[in-house]
């Protein structure tokens, strides 16, 4: 105010405006992980990838920031380490974030609430939160070992099973006839819980040449592969000429070339396969003469053999057969260091197709996978398996003292059955307690009363993996408890005490934690005495009790029956796991025998039942009717096992692809990764019909005239055009096949139907949801009534479906639908992605409808195209990830506020959310520039990229098929690359990688109107190479960006990146998305634009609400053109213009309470064309010039 008395007033007038100093250039990396990852720099999980943080912007200043907040970059390998290029679920958008903070330090994040992991592929449904304690089996981590043997090349060829973890698809105890192909292995990865016998279910299996799986290491096995093959298809042979077969040393049989005109190798088969011996067999392969023997073997030692010797004539030469030893296929169980020599030239060659399952974690051996969840810390913790043959083998090789200091929930994997038996499963065993083995019988009153008896116990000692020999206990008839207890420590059986507990039950105790094996079976009868059984120590029902070693008996056992006329013979057979196991020579040889007499022995006589364990012989030669050889025909034997007390104990685990979880929460994601699931219904007269409840006319229509003969097993899912129904029956009007030999285009839906007098296949138009011949794809149905539990009970099977007209609630309106029209059921059909709905089916979303028993559902979420086909496999998969990152963009609020300041925008891999982006960046001011990709698995051919730069399949928004989405402050840039994830594998990525760290890094030596391009500031220096991801192979194609190529892209606006010999890789290009003839169509331009429409933002903001008069007027032009100035300086503009005067402020504008600033430049342009014309004159004539 005014002085009213003498004094001084000071006034400060601030006219020092100024325009900050830009901030440098910021990304913003939009982008999709795994949920609840771990934190690699501590412990516990990564932030930024919990549930809670989904769509939360985290600003990044360092990789190590990143990582804390999102982990490690995860790039899928298969089993072998081989990366997985261009699968749907890596995360491209984390490793080049990764890459980008090499050289800026700040970032900004936003990751979509999508969980990469719940997308992986699973034949199990996925599940809730586990119990604590339980045990999972890791199937997708866990090796399984299996080696096949190649007898041409003498190496062994690492196989890939098909890891089964759920029961549906195991029938009795074999894989479904529908999983695996011809040659395929297969692992059953359930719990076992069978006694090791030749009846329980197998581990390892190998689908045979009839298409039917098979045990390895059985008969059947065996039959596959020919233990002998001849060279020669077809031979002439001489009849009456003859060669021998000898069995393990044991007999010898001649085998004759039959007559003509049977003097060809199908007859010499026929003759062979006529001697009914158990394991010999012949068939022609190809012309060709394969002998097969099979004769028993349990074991890794088992060395059976046949040798092959000359008789008379040349029937081996003419065959192409050396006369030598000849061993038969084996399964062999042994580490790296114990690979067996099955070479041509070793002791015991073997033939192509036997399997040795290689131990331990070297070389992808069998390698079991297994954690424990605690629900304290909601984690799963790993569990050390340690790979042992026997108890007795893992107790010595953890505790040389004998196992009392082994810790309770030791886990240990048993293979090979007590070095035995080379066919049973592969157990698990938890070591219940720490300290002695206490086990306590179920009868507290036993009394002994079928004695005497006389039984072997087995123990263990301290550092030794073998059993003791037999300690005999002997008890007397009549006795009780105490009795027992006596008889125990008269036999002085090391390291054990047996007493009577308070209750009157038999406890034995191992005073070093170890093992003890009673055998009570009878060597005479082959059956038990009942010892162990009325003591109370009862395999698989007494706790702490389990099946021991196979018990091995010999009998001496004569004939129950002949087809011959002789007597008095008697022969040795020995038993074990199942088998019969007979000595060629018999006991006695006795009276008015020949050869070629079947002989059969009742079971009853050796330990088993009759007829279930008879056994038949066959009589192989004679000395004046004296049998002087026999050979195995046929029969099973009956197992009896030694009980073994252990502190070793069953526990239950379940195996699984991904970690265990119980009843799964409400949207749980499913991606069901098979292909041959597929239901489908068809209408008829309004309604969906189950596809076996309705007949087909010649058009492959509806007929109530026909009765259905469709295949019997539903669709046929093959890669190739079936001739016959699946069952070998000819194909019928109306049977369908999905043709599976491109994914790409799942589901290929064919009929067989007539056309133009024709039968053939005719392919199903996806995108046809109209007429009689098209299909609709929804969700129609999980089982054949609403009863069935969607997570509990096993999966319904295709098969019955077929003859169901069931329907869930939701399923689509049939009478909207034209007679003829297929129903694609995508609930229960596989392929695609569906979650789980807690109470799905409820009376409000469903009013007036019955409701099921069952209210849960999964539900089809990974979506339909515009043209109403399926989102199916990686495209369900992106699907979802694509409508996740596009809620994340267009509802986030963090990413529009002005304080987050970001100018470079990127989704990588992600063209689909390039419209997105731009509208981000309208919404904030275009200040930032949007770096985009093309597809992936673009190749680089001029007409593929042509069409998908004109958009040719009329997408209705930019992605794969084609880009629709233009803007001045978007570039795209193509090929894709390949650099090096964080774990050192090679693994392709989009453009938009490499394109972040080179734009930045240019902005940071220059200025952001320079262009990012050329050999200067282009330079890519995270990426090895460029190329495209072809699809069909899955393999990344390297390419340099040829020069008709570099035509095409920039003619319609995509920047190339090349590689220069003596350059290395280079961004070679310019544009922007948007053609505007005008200076905006390059990037350089429109950045430079983006810089100055912020920083006039910031430049005017200090005056509003100032006085609209030429003072204010002249300082804001005074800091606009400080702006240009500096941009004229540092080469962004040529000249520019700045007006802010009554000229552009006028009265009216003035009154509207407006202030214009108007700016013209004139934009730096980057050369792009040089052009250097070279003119050659004549000697001298430069002299004049």
């Amino acid at each position: 105010m005014a002085l009213t008395s003498p004094g001084v007033e000071v006034t400060v007038i601030d006219q020092s405006q100024y325009l900050p100093a830009p901030t440098g250039s910021v990304p913003f990396v939009l982008l999709a992980t795994a949920q609840n990852k771990a934190n690699p720099t501590g412990t516990g999980v990564a932030q930024a990838t919990t549930a809670a943080n989904a769509n939360k912007l985290f600003q990044v200043t360092s990789q190590r920031d990143l990582v804390t907040l999102y982990g490690t970059p995860f790039f899928y390998t298969t089993t072998n380490g081989t990366p997985i290029q261009g699968y749907e679920l890596n995360e491209y958008g984390l490793l080049a974030a990764y890459s980008l903070l090499g050289v800026t330090n700040r970032c900004y994040v936003l990751r979509a609430d999508i969980d990469l992991a719940s997308l992986v592929g699973q034949t199990g449904r996925p599940t809730g939160a586990p119990a604590d304690g339980s045990y999972w089996l890791d199937t997708t981590t866990s090796t399984w070992g299996i080696y096949e043997f190649n007898a041409t090349t003498g190496s062994f060829t690492m196989k890939q099973p098909i890891v089964i973890n759920d029961s549906a698809y195991i029938s009795g105890d074999l894989p479904l006839a529908s999983i695996g192909n011809i040659g395929d292995y297969a692992v059953n990865a359930l719990q076992m819980t069978d006694e090791p016998s030749m009846d329980s279910v197998g581990q390892f299996f190998y689908k045979g040449s009839d298409n039917v799986w098979i045990k390895v290491g059985t008969v059947s096995w065996m039959a596959e592969w020919p233990t002998v093959q001849g060279a020669n298809s077809n031979p002439t042979l001489t009849a009456s000429d003859t060669f021998t077969i000898n069995f393990n040393g044991q007999f010898t049989a001649t085998i004759a070339v039959p007559a003509a005109p049977n003097n060809t190798v199908a007859g010499l088969v026929t003759a062979i396969n006529n001697k009914g011996y158990g394991g010999l067999s012949a068939a022609s392969v190809d012309g060709k003469l394969c002998i097969y023997s099979t004769q028993t073997a349990i074991s890794n030692s088992s060395a059976n053999y046949i040798t092959i010797a000359n008789g008379s004539g040349t029937s081996l030469t003419a065959l192409g057969i050396t006369a030598q030893t000849y061993y038969q296929p084996s399964l062999f169980y042994g580490s790296s260091a114990q690979q067996p020599l099955w070479q041509s030239g070793q002791s015991q060659p073997r033939p192509t197709g036997s399997v040795w399952i290689k131990v331990g974690s070297a070389g992808s051996g069998l390698t079991p996978v297994m954690s424990a969840y605690s629900a304290t810390t909601a984690a799963w913790s790993a569990k050390s398996v340690t790979l042992a043959t026997s108890d007795t083998s893992a107790t010595a090789g953890l505790d040389a003292t004998g196992g009392q200091a082994i810790p309770a929930g030791t886990v240990y994997s048993q293979y090979y059955y007590d070095s035995e038996f080379n066919q049973g499963p592969v157990y698990f065993w938890e070591r219940i307690a720490t300290g002695p083995t206490v086990i306590t019988g179920t009868n507290t009153a036993p009394s002994f009363t079928n004695g005497p008896y006389s039984v072997s116990v087995y123990v263990s000692s301290p550092n030794s993996s073998s059993l003791s020999s037999a300690y005999t206990l002997t008890l007397a008839d009549n006795t009780d408890a105490t009795d027992f207890v006596t008889a125990w420590s008269a036999a002085n059986i090391p390291y054990t005490t047996a007493t009577v507990t308070t209750d009157g039950a038999i406890q034995l105790t191992h005073t070093e934690g170890g093992e003890i094996v009673i055998d009570d079976v009878d060597t005479t009868t082959g059956l038990s005495t009942g010892l162990n059984a009325e003591a109370g120590f009862v395999a698989g029902t007494t706790d702490g009790c389990k099946y021991g070693p196979s018990s091995s008996v010999t009998f001496t056992a004569s004939q129950t029956s002949t087809t011959g006329s002789g007597t008095g013979a008697t022969f040795t057979v020995n038993t074990q796991y199942g088998q019969y196991f007979v000595t060629a020579t018999p006991a006695s040889s006795g009276n008015s025998y020949a050869a070629g007499d079947s002989i059969t022995i009742a079971g009853a006589s050796l330990g088993g039942a009759t007829p279930t364990n008879n056994l038949v012989l066959k009589v192989v030669s004679v000395s004046s009717g004296h049998i002087s050889k026999v050979a195995y025909v046929s029969g099973v034997a009956n197992t009896n096992y030694a009980v073994q007390l252990s502190n070793w104990r069953e526990f239950t685990y379940t195996p699984n692809e991904g970690a265990l979880v119980s009843n799964p929460a409400n949207n749980t994601n499913w991606f069901y990764s098979v292909v041959d699931q597929v239901d489908i219904m068809v209408n008829y007269n309004g309604d969906w019909r189950g596809y076996a409840n309705q007949g087909y006319d010649y058009n492959g229509f509806p007929s109530p005239t026909v009765v259905n003969a469709t295949d019997p097993n539903g669709p046929i899912v093959s890669a190739s055009e079936p001739t016959t129904q699946s069952d070998g029956s000819s194909l019928v009007y109306g049977d369908l096949w999905i043709d599976t030999s491109d994914l790409e285009a799942y589901p290929m839906i064919n009929r067989w139907q007539s056309v133009d007098g024709e039968d053939k296949w005719v392919l199903i138009d996806n995108a046809d949801q109209t007429n009689p011949s098209g299909v609709l794809f929804a969700d129609a149905r999980w089982a054949t009534n609403g009863t069935t539990s969607v997570t509990d009970d096993p999966i319904p099977t295709i098969l019955s479906l077929l003859s169901s007209d069931y329907l869930d609630l939701d399923a689509p309106d049939s009478s909207l639908s034209p007679t003829g029209m297929l129903l694609f059921n995508t609930r229960r059909s596989g392929y695609n992605v569906k979650q789980f709905k807690s109470n799905y089916f409820n009376a409000t979303s469903f009013p007036g409808e019955t409701l099921p028993t069952e209210t849960n559902a999964w539900v089809s979420v990974s979506g339909l195209e515009s043209n109403g086909a399926p989102y199916m496999g990686r495209k369900a998969q992106r699907a979802m990830v694509v409508q996740a990152m596009r809620e994340a963009i267009d509802t986030n609020t963090d990413i529009r506020d002005e304080d987050n300041f970001f100018n470079l925008m990127a989704t990588p891999n992600y063209p689909e959310l390039q419209p997105n982006m731009v509208v981000l960046n309208a919404d904030r001011g275009e200040t930032g520039y949007i770096l985009g990709d093309t597809p992936m698995g673009l190749p680089d051919s001029a007409t593929a990229i042509q069409a998908w730069a004109t958009n040719a399949a009329n997408a209705t928004s930019t992605g794969e098929d084609g880009c629709v989405t233009r803007n001045t402050y978007l570039g795209l840039f193509y090929p894709s690359g390949i650099t090096s994830d964080l774990s050192g594998n090679l693994v392709a990525v989009p453009a938009s990688h490499m394109m972040l760290r080179t734009f930045l890094r240019n902005d940071t030596v220059a200025y952001p109107w320079l262009a990012a391009a050329g050999t200067r500031r282009g330079i890519i220096d995270n990426a090895a190479n460029i190329g495209y991801l072809d699809r069909q192979t899955g393999e990344f194609q390297v390419i340099k960006t040829r020069i008709g190529i570099r035509d095409v892209l920039y003619t319609n606006f995509i920047n190339p990146l090349v590689f220069f010999t003596g350059n290395g890789l280079l961004n070679y290009g310019n544009k922007t998305s948007y053609n505007s003839q005008s200076a905006l169509d390059r990037t350089n331009v429109a950045r430079l634009v983006a810089f100055i429409r912020r920083q006039l933002t910031i430049a005017a903001r200090p005056f509003v609400f100032e006085p609209n008069d030429a003072i204010t007027r002249q300082q804001i032009a005074g800091v606009v053109e400080s702006l240009m100035i500096d941009l004229v300086a540092k080469r962004g503009i040529y000249d520019y213009l700045v007006v802010c005067d009554e000229s552009n402020n006028t009265p009216a504008r003035i009154d509207r309470n407006e202030l214009w600033v108007d700016v013209a430049v004139e934009p730096v342009k980057a050369a792009e064309f040089i052009y250097i014309p070279v003119r050659i004159l004549n000697t001298g004539e430069l002299a004049a010039l």
